[in-house]
Formats: structure tokens, C-alpha cells, sequence
């Protein structure tokens, strides 16, 4: 199944029988089966869409995905879901028991797992230009392993006891992965350590990862939709209702296979013209989309089943309503070792 990108301006998505055409200017750019489209992102302002596309996108499931200028979703068009009451129910329940915080933790060790990962990609990147970066970076590594230590100890009999403690271990193996990434990257770009959305960042690179990190949102957001799960009903993270707590559970175990390794390869190759006071380019933009459905559609084997990141990603949130109604015993992390 394709996904359709789209990140230009003047564009017009319309269709054509059972077909779906996009157009630029009057010409048609280009021209799809409904059948073999699953989503539609667009990305920037100035695109128009016609009454009768959205019907067809309706009739066959594809998703249509708006984001805001910093890659923020906005909303979705997607076909009413049904039944699932039993699995929202146990969720509701679980953030009163040992389940949810079982589930916080396994997200939250699977983070700093992931990160660790990718800091000893970075060292054997370093390592043969600067070894001592290189060493730095793998102590570092191995001092991050008493946080999964700390997380696995934790006891509490529901979420809102847990998460104050889980949160304190995962935000100090933060701060020990950003000092790492800033000094694997110190050749390459002057990266300040990491700065949220809210912070306001103008270096190439945060401005990158908040970007990527939107996007994946949308991407756990729509397999989490697929699933009878509520997705502003989290565990690791607290309710809310400006932000899906279930979807930013499920975010943390990605972040790093996903995001991370994209932003790091767009810097690799340079990163002028990749943002312009904060904001990215078109082109920066561009990049930046090509690496992250690149690290989405690459094969990894979890679990002993080789497939794409984003189906991954999909049965997580599907083995999170299994463990929900004890059709499992256990929850294991998405994790690349």
C-alpha cells in the first residue's frame, strides 16, 4: 500500500472514477488506485481537495492526515470505528492497577534501551576519526543501564504514584543521551543539547527532531485509531485533553529507531538551507519526510517477525489490547538491539 506525501504548494487532490489524481498548475502529476493508496499527508497550506475524493478516501480507507506548518497534526478524515468497548474498559481500569504500571515501565526502559542502541551506532561512527569522543560516548552508554535498573524497582500500585518516579530515571538518561549525540555531532553542526517546541529552537537540528517527532505522533496516532484503544488514555504519560497520553506512551519506544536515526542522517550531508528562523525550509522539509518514511518502510525483526517499522508499530498497539484483556501475560517493548 502507497502513501502520498504531499508537501507543495498549489496542488489539488481530486480523482477520477475509482482513481485518485493529483494535479500542480492544471497538470496531473500523478495518478493511483484508491485500492493501493492507505494515507494521504499533506503537509503544507495552499492544497485543495475535491468533495468526491474525499468520498472515494471514505469508501476505501485511506486516511487523509493534515499537519500544521511544524508538522503538528491537525485532524484526520477516517471511517467511524465500532465496538471495543470490553478493551476500553479494561484501559480505564488499568491505570488503577499493577497493569498500567507494568505498561509505563516497559515503555519507559524500552526508551532508554532504544537510545542506547543508537549511541553505540554513534561510537562506531566516531570511533575510528575520535576515539576518545568514541569512548566517551560507550561509558556513557553503560552508565544509562542503572536507569533501567532504577525503572524495573519501582513500586507503586497505580499510574498517577508511578509515573513521578518512572519520569525522573527516564528525563536523567535524557540528559546523559543529549550530551552524547551533542558531542557526536560537535563536527558536524553546533547543537545546543535538546530544545523542545515550546522552547522556541532556531539550530537545524532540534528544529529536525521536533518536526520528526509530529510526524511519527501521526503515524502512532492512526495505528493506535485502528485499535479499540482510547488514545488520549495513557499510562506512562498523564491525561490530558490537549494531547493523546496513549499515543505519546507509544511514541517513546519509536523515537529513537525512527526519528532520531532520520534527523542524524539529513545532518550527515550538511544542514544549509535545511531551516530558516526556526522554521524549516521547503527543502529542509522534504529531507527531512524522505529519511522519516525511509526509517518507517525499513525491515527490522522484533520479536522473530522481519517487517516494516510502521507494521511494528501497529502491532504494538494491537499487543497492547491483548495484554489489556489478559489475552497475553506480558508486554515486551519495541526494541532494536
Amino acid at each position: 500500500m502507497r502513501r502520498i506525501v504531499v508537501s507543495d504548494y498549489g496542488v489539488f487532490i481530486g480523482c477520477k472514477g475509482d482513481r485518485v489524481v493529483i494535479r500542480k498548475k492544471g497538470e496531473k502529476i500523478l495518478e493511483e488506485a484508491a485500492a493501493n493508496i492507505s494515507q494521504v499527508l499533506v503537509c503544507t497550506k495552499g492544497v485543495s481537495l475535491s468533495s468526491a475524493f474525499l468520498r472515494l478516501a471514505l469508501r476505501h480507507g485511506i486516511d487523509l492526515v493534515i499537519l500544521s506548518d511544524s508538522g503538528v497534526p491537525l485532524g484526520k478524515l477516517s471511517r467511524l470505528k465500532k465496538g471495543g468497548i470490553k478493551v476500553r474498559k479494561e484501559q480505564y481500569k488499568a491505570q488503577e492497577d499493577w497493569r498500567g504500571v507494568y505498561l509505563a515501565k516497559q515503555m519507559a526502559k524500552a526508551k532508554i534501551v532504544n537510545q542506547k542502541s543508537l549511541l553505540r551506532q554513534l561510537a562506531r561512527y566516531k570511533a575510528s576519526k575520535s576515539p576518545e569522543v568514541a569512548k566517551r560516548i560507550m561509558n556513557t552508554m553503560y552508565d544509562m543501564d542503572q536507569h533501567v535498573r532504577n525503572i524495573e524497582r519501582i513500586s507503586a500500585s497505580n499510574t498517577d504514584e508511578a509515573r513521578g518516579k518512572i519520569m525522573f530515571e527516564e528525563a536523567r538518561a535524557a540528559d546523559k543521551y543529549w550530551t552524547c549525540v551533542k558531542l557526536a555531532l560537535s563536527d558536524i553542526v553546533d547543537f545546543p543539547g535538546r530544545k523542545k517546541r515550546f522552547d522556541r529552537p532556531t539550530d537545524p537540528v532540534n528544529v529536525l527532531l521536533n518536526y520528526g517527532y509530529y510526524l511519527l505522533a501521526s503515524t502512532v496516532w492512526l495505528a493506535v485509531d485502528c485499535t479499540p484503544l482510547d488514545p488520549y488514555i495513557g499510562f506512562l504519560h498523564a491525561d490530558s485533553s490537549r494531547r493523546p497520553a496513549l499515543v505519546m506512551d507509544l511514541v517513546e519506544e519509536f523515537r529513537q529507531p525512527v526519528v532520531d536515526r532520520a534527523v542524524f542522517n539529513v545532518v550527515k550531508s550538511g544542514v544549509e538551507g535545511l531551516c530558516d528562523e526556526g522554521k524549516l525550509t521547503t527543502e529542509g522539509r522534504k529531507k527531512l519526510i524522505k529519511e522519516f518514511f525511509g526509517r518507517l518502510n525499513t525491515k527490522i525483526t522484533f520479536r522473530g517477525r522481519c517487517q516494516p517499522i510502521e507494521y511494528h508499530i501497529l502491532l504494538q498497539a494491537r499487543r497492547i489490547c491483548q495484554f489489556l484483556i489478559g489475552k497475553t501475560a506480558e508486554y515486551v517493548p519495541f526494541t532494536v538491539r
